[in-house]
């Protein structure tokens, strides 16, 4: 008798552990669920005003012509403004980009480019139209219009977003084609 109520106990345990644990995972994937909904809001709302560019940093290579690219900002004096309805970036101001090139006989050339944004003419990372999905920040790369050929979605993650820093990463990966392969990353640091 002793034996078959030790059994039963332990039966009892069992079922009792078993049940404790279903209870607190499913209640731990609905906390995260609810985390990970809030964090979009919060992002949506965050991002919103006008941030000063200070740092611009990328590192990529082409694949096919074993091209490794860097890029390092300097001279900022650029805005990006995220607006909330619409969601539309508007960019404004100029900053330098310093561009060290290498080739596959480790040839190395050094050059620049300024992006230079105003009103009649947004130039930079992301401009146009925005959204917000899963943490990442989802824009077009296009030359005049949003639909014309070769433009292409941008995702880019909201690597850290607080009240006064803005860190985006993106994925250089995005600009590969059917004639060459990119990979590598750019991040973009603001700040209000």
């Amino acid at each position: 008798m002793k034996i078959k109520l030790l059994k039963m106990n332990s039966k009892k345990q069992i079922l009792k552990t078993v049940f404790l644990l279903s209870v607190f995972s499913f209640f731990s994937a609905c906390s995260s669920d609810d985390s990970e909904t809030q964090n979009t809001t919060n992002f949506e709302t965050e991002i919103i005003g006008t941030w000063n560019l200070i740092s611009h940093t990328s590192s990529r290579s082409i694949a096919e012509t074993g091209t490794m690219i860097i890029e390092n900002g300097s001279d900022y004096n650029y805005t990006i403004q995220f607006t909330d309805n619409p969601k539309f970036i508007n960019t404004n101001g100029n900053y330098t980009v310093n561009v060290e090139e290498t080739n596959n006989q480790n040839q190395t050339s050094d050059f620049n480019y300024v992006i230079n944004s105003n009103t009649n003419q947004q130039e930079g990372f992301h401009i146009g139209e925005w959204s917000i999905n899963n943490g990442n920040l989802i824009t077009r790369v296009y030359d005049i219009s949003p639909n014309d050929p070769g433009s292409y979605e941008l995702t880019t993650e909201i690597t850290e977003l607080t009240e006064n820093r803005l860190v985006l990463t993106t994925d250089d990966s995005a600009s590969s084609s059917t004639n060459y392969t990119v990979t590598g990353n750019t991040i973009l640091v603001y700040e209000r």
